[in-house]
């Protein structure tokens, strides 16, 4: 029976679904996993991003707070998606995450002994199978794949990772520039070198400076970025769009005069990142001098399966120059 058993799944005359599929994730754990998932949680909004363009009719909620007018950017099965508690870095959100009934947990991002004992400590208090997944942007195509093989999806998983290879492929700027990221309404909060936020920066060659500090980002001031006088600046808050239009300090600063300060787009989620995960990808398009029309348009309908009016797609990229 044993040699019959190949042939009888070959043929269809067994079904697959009793035999239990392995995947390594990116800490080297072994997890088994659910033959066929219908209810994956997201553990944090990285995962949640990667979710939405390869799968979201299997998402159970965002862990995160996404507007109306991100979600209609997104696929149809995305919009009408709960929010759900954050898996990592919470004990006392078991009992509200076990309620959901997922029957995976999925985590993308950083693999630090931190995130690996988070996401073995979420596999044990819900009592399913939870896989971390290398963020770094340059294993992009990596994790699609492997999202697509765990989530049965491996030909939509195929395409976009065959995208993000042709866009992670582009040469550096043949000019290098300095440059400042930063978050905030008052963008001063500034993104440090060498982390995943700026990696997208950092891929094009130019080189990110920040304040001296620790962590991602540091809270700085106008002085010190006047110091820093990088050759551009760019934000991620939309509101930095009036900040930078009406005359202030602001205007100083030699990127500000020069036209070389830009607002990223944020829909559906952020060019740059916030958070980092796939999206990266429209904002490694646009800041290699891409237009932003045809690169959100483009993008769009390629990764979030939607096709974008003329007016939703003028309203994504609003205010945003193509780079010079």
């Amino acid at each position: 029976m044993r040699r019959l058993l190949p042939l009888l799944l070959l043929f269809g005359l067994l079904p697959a679904c009793g035999w239990a599929a392995t995947v390594t994730d990116a800490t080297g754990r072994t997890v088994t996993l659910p033959d066929a998932p219908t209810r994956v949680l997201p553990a944090g909004p990285p995962a949640a991003a990667l979710l939405a363009v390869i799968a979201p009719d299997l998402m159970i909620g965002f862990p995160n707070p996404v507007s109306l007018e991100a979600r209609a950017l997104l696929a149809p099965a995305a919009n009408d998606l709960p929010g759900v508690p954050r898996v990592t870095g919470r004990t006392d959100v078991t009992e509200a995450l076990a309620a959901l009934h997922p029957d995976l947990v999925l985590d993308y991002g950083d693999v630090t002994p931190r995130y690996t004992a988070l996401i073995e400590a979420a596999q044990q208090h819900l009592g399913v199978p939870a896989i971390l997944l290398d963020g770094k942007l340059a294993a992009t195509p990596a994790a699609l794949r492997l999202t697509g093989r765990i989530l049965h999806r491996e030909a939509r998983a195929e395409m976009l990772a065959r995208l993000a290879e042709a866009l992670l492929a582009l040469p550096a700027d043949a000019t290098p520039r300095t440059v400042v990221y930063a978050r905030g309404a008052d963008g001063l909060n500034v993104a440090a070198p060498g982390t995943e936020s700026t990696a997208v920066l950092e891929r094009l060659g130019w080189r990110v400076l920040a304040p001296p500090g620790e962590g991602w980002f540091r809270a700085t001031d106008l002085a010190h970025i006047t110091a820093l006088d990088p050759d551009m600046l760019i934000f991620s808050d939309p509101a930095m769009r009036a900040v930078l239009a009406k005359p202030g300090p602001w205007g100083a600063l030699r990127a500000v005069r020069q036209g070389h300060a830009y607002v990223a787009p944020s829909l559906p989620f952020g060019w740059v990142e916030e958070p980092p995960s796939v999206n990266r990808l429209l904002g490694l398009a646009w800041l290699h001098g891409g237009d932003p029309s045809v690169v959100g348009g483009m993008l769009n309908a390629l990764l979030y399966d939607r096709v974008l009016p003329a007016d939703a797609l003028a309203s994504a990229v609003a205010g945003t120059p193509a780079l010079h």
